[in-house]
């Protein structure tokens, strides 16, 4: 199954772009039926929100079979846009790639049945006072499981100006470095009822690009003895070697203050401990993405201890 399915989705393209709607698909569409099954899609508009593009992309295949419809292929519009489907179906990526994805979803379809399946995406880009367009992306249907038979069917896309605007459209271009970045300044741990020494830090996290991102991760080198225990807001776990900053993906030109709990242990001498360092990185399909600018990838602070 993994083997037939990359084969069928790598036919797909890797550089197809879905865009979404918030609204009800306009009147194109367009079609594809072989095999038995017809999946049907029009052009679609991602929306400008607070938050960048977002729209959902509704999907209705018909099976003229009389074998089931089992899976549907979707390639995202934009590198980390997928943002899974309104019934959710179980989807997985069986073409993992450094920028656009293709996605499988679980689908039961009988013989004769005809269902809309909505995918929802988000891009995140600063909106625009323009409208953009992007090239085309692509549906796929499977048909049976033991000779499985794929249909396909491609889609126009389009981003509305900030002001709802369709017109003097301009082409969408991804940026494919990242340009994350990180600043903190000294930090100061102070006694506390049982002998420790505790304070916590701020830190602003940076991102300057909107080349795909699942999140920021930032790896940590402090003195011996110093522990990083908590973050506020609290998100995933912390640990003495690094932390993922809160809230997930980062938006085009996004900045996020957060604050991070460092402990030394009783008995630590007062004044200079040492410096700390945190270095961030960008998070993506599996690692860490190009940067397009490391010079503020990494800060270095002074760790004092108080009586």
């Amino acid at each position: 199954m993994t083997i037939f399915i990359r084969t069928v989705a790598g036919g797909l393209g890797a550089a197809v772009v879905l865009v979404a709607s918030a609204g009800p698909a306009v009147a194109s569409t367009v079609s594809a039926t072989t095999g038995g099954a017809t999946p049907v899609v029009g052009q679609l508009v991602l929306e400008p929100t607070a938050r960048g593009y977002q729209g959902t992309l509704p999907i209705t295949v018909t099976n003229h079979s009389d074998q089931p419809v089992s899976h549907l292929l979707i390639t995202e519009p934009v590198a980390g846009s997928w943002r899974g489907t309104l019934s959710n179906e179980f989807c997985m990526v069986v073409v993992p790639k450094q920028y656009v994805r293709t996605f499988d979803c679980m689908v039961s379809l009988g013989a004769g049945q005809s269902r809309t399946y909505t995918a929802r995406f988000e891009v995140l880009t600063h909106t625009r006072p323009y409208a953009m367009s992007a090239r085309g992306g692509q549906v796929a249907v499977q048909v049976g499981h033991d000779a499985p038979v794929t249909t396909s069917a491609t889609f126009r896309t389009l981003f509305r100006s900030t002001d709802g605007s369709r017109q003097g459209r301009r082409p969408y271009r991804q940026d494919r470095t990242t340009e994350a970045a990180i600043a903190t300044g000294e930090a100061r741990l102070v006694q506390q009822a049982d002998g420790t020494f505790a304070g916590w830090l701020p830190v602003t996290a940076r991102y300057d690009s909107d080349a795909a991102n699942h999140f920021l991760d930032v790896a940590a080198t402090l003195p011996t003895g110093v522990d990083i225990v908590d973050m506020d807001p609290p998100d995933m776990p912390v640990f003495s070697t690094g932390f993922l900053v809160p809230g997930g993906a980062f938006t085009e030109g996004e900045e996020r203050i957060f604050r991070v709990l460092l402990t030394a242990p009783a008995g630590t001498a007062p004044g200079l401990l040492g410096t700390g360092t945190f270095a961030v990185s960008t998070y993506y399909e599996g690692g860490a993405a190009p940067e397009g600018d490391p010079s503020d990838n990494t800060v270095t602070f002074p760790i004092r201890v108080g009586a």
